[in-house]
Formats: C-alpha cells, sequence, structure tokens
C-alpha cells in the first residue's frame, strides 16, 4: 500500500472538517481524488452510484421534470427547452452539438415524464400476482436479499388468509426484518421503477420481503441515505457496535448477489439469503467496509440476532 496519498488525503480533510461551511476549504476538499484502496472492494458500486447521483441532479438542474409531469405539453416542447438552457449555458458550442446531447437527454428525461404521468393508474389484480409468484417456483425468495418466504407469508400474497404474521421475536441486527410484521410479507417490487420508466408487468415485477421494499422505495443510492451508521448499540456478545444504515446493506448485498467467501462459495441470491458482514471485524459496517456471506460462511452466524429492544430507533 502507498501510505503517502492516504496521508495527504485525510490531512487535507482534517484541515477542513471543522470549516466545512467555507467556501475556500471546500474547493481544496474538491480537487482531492480518494487514493486507490479507500473506497475498498465496493469501489464500483460507490463510483456508479454517484455518476448516477449527479446525472440526474444536472438534467433536473436543467429543466423541472416535476413541472412537466403534471402538465401535457409534448416531447418537442421539452427538447426546444433543453436546448435553450444548453445555448444558455454555452453559446458558443456548435448547434449540431446541441442538438444531438438534447436529444439525448431529452430521451432520459421523457422517460421519466411518461413514467410519472402514469403513476398510479396502473394496479396490479390478481392473476399478476399469481403469475409473478409461480414464475418463481419452486422457491420463492426475495430477490433484493435471499429471504425464504415462508409458507403464512405465501398465503397472505394470494389472498388465501387474512391473518398476519407475528413480528419476530429476535432480529438481524444488521437487517431486522421482522420487528413489524409487514417486513415478513411477500409485495410485488418494480426492478425498474415506474418513476424511471418501468412497467407494471410480469417482466418487471420481483417477489421482495416487505423489509427491502421498505427501505428501497424511499432511497434510490448510497448517497441518499445518511453517511454514518444508524445508532450504537451494547450487543451482548459482540460489545459496543455500530449499527449500518439499512441501505448500506441492502444496496450491497443485492448488487454483489453472491457469497464472497474466498473459498469461492457458490451461493447466489436465486439460492440462498445473504447477509451483510465486515471485511475488516475490527471496522464498523460501513459501504467500503462490507462483504456478502452465506450463512455457511457468515462469522456472525451465532450474534446477528438481538431483542428489537436494543436497535436505535
Amino acid at each position: 500500500m502507498d501510505t503517502q496519498p492516504i496521508e495527504n488525503f485525510y490531512k487535507v480533510l482534517d484541515g477542513a472538517l471543522s470549516r466545512r461551511w467555507s467556501e475556500s476549504h471546500l474547493r481544496e476538499v474538491a480537487e482531492l481524488t480518494a487514493p486507490s484502496g479507500l473506497l475498498g472492494r465496493n469501489e464500483w458500486i460507490l463510483r456508479a452510484d454517484y455518476s448516477m447521483t449527479v446525472g440526474r441532479w444536472f438534467i433536473e438542474g436543467l429543466v423541472d421534470l416535476g413541472r412537466y409531469a403534471r402538465n401535457t405539453e409534448s416531447i418537442g416542447y421539452l427538447f426546444r427547452e433543453i436546448c435553450q438552457r444548453l445555448q444558455e449555458m454555452d453559446p458558443q458550442a456548435p448547434q449540431d452539438e446541441l442538438n444531438q446531447i438534447a436529444r439525448r437527454l431529452t430521451s432520459f428525461a421523457w422517460r421519466d415524464i411518461k413514467a410519472r404521468r402514469a403513476a398510479g393508474r396502473e394496479r396490479i389484480d390478481n392473476g399478476l400476482r399469481n403469475a409473478v409468484w409461480f414464475k418463481n417456483d419452486p422457491v420463492q425468495r426475495c430477490y433484493l436479499c435471499g429471504y425464504k418466504f415462508c409458507p403464512q407469508a405465501r398465503d397472505l400474497f394470494l389472498r388465501r388468509t387474512k391473518d398476519p404474521i407475528e413480528p419476530h421475536k429476535l432480529v438481524d441486527f444488521t437487517r431486522p426484518r421482522g420487528i413489524k410484521s409487514r417486513h415478513l410479507r411477500v409485495e410485488l417490487d418494480h426492478v425498474i421503477p415506474v418513476a424511471e420508466g418501468g412497467a407494471t408487468d410480469e417482466d418487471n415485477l420481483k417477489l421482495a420481503c416487505g423489509w427491502c421494499n421498505v427501505v428501497k422505495s424511499s432511497l434510490w443510492s448510497v448517497y441518499d441515505a445518511k453517511a454514518w451508521s444508524s445508532g450504537v448499540i451494547n450487543h451482548p456478545s459482540l460489545g459496543v457496535i455500530s449499527v449500518p444504515q439499512p441501505f448500506w446493506t441492502l444496496r450491497v448485498v443485492a448488487t454483489r448477489a453472491r457469497c464472497e467467501a474466498p473459498v469461492g462459495c457458490g451461493a447466489r441470491l436465486t439460492s440462498h439469503e445473504l447477509f451483510a458482514a465486515p471485511r475488516n471485524i475490527a471496522g464498523a459496517l460501513t459501504p467500503t467496509n462490507l462483504m456478502v456471506v452465506c450463512r455457511e460462511h457468515d462469522l456472525w452466524a451465532g450474534h446477528r440476532l438481538v431483542s428489537p429492544r436494543l436497535l436505535p430507533g
């Protein structure tokens, strides 16, 4: 490991943290690039989420898509407005080049607008629910974490019963599914969100546990979650330990989708429930220190379950 870049990186950060509302100090931080290895093996997730987040911010900063979602203006009108904004940004740019990027941005934005206009119009009927459920035979699992649904969850989903599932008395402190009855139910999730152009059909709907669906529904990238752990608990066997933000664990487990044990484990989301564990056992479960494991290779297998009363919030 080349230690000098890391030392320089933290030297600048250390001097800027107490003055993070100062433009001059923030500009100094903005010139930094995270040294190689600082983001860990999940660097690809962190950089991808950053790029997608900035991309959305840019286009929404050009044109307020929320306004288009509430009117009936055509795609041609949107194209003209985007062209105008781009010309204002760079009056000297060749018109053909502006038109080319405007077409690209318009196509990207229009998909979002159409989805927002259609939101709430489509309903999931029993036929579609059954089609998605039986498409996943013989074993129905949450497509985001691999959780295997219980028979009662199945019957509730297929509307064979109305009896609620009892919440769990012990839950995984890294993914507290079961504090509420809803967490254990089967829900349908749009792989591509409706707000981003996803259809409400058999191909775009997946089975998700209620916990994953709740966590996923309100956040878009790791940068939407808070930048620090959700709290600290006094674990019965692990001692004082930080509890990760729920979306951190969901995002890494769902995107990696396999056990990362060095032995080369074959466990995948489609066949096993997967868990978030620390790469460095002494460190907190942050996005840079998360790895994905199956139950067989989980060093915390005997320590995950705690009383919900111990958890923050």
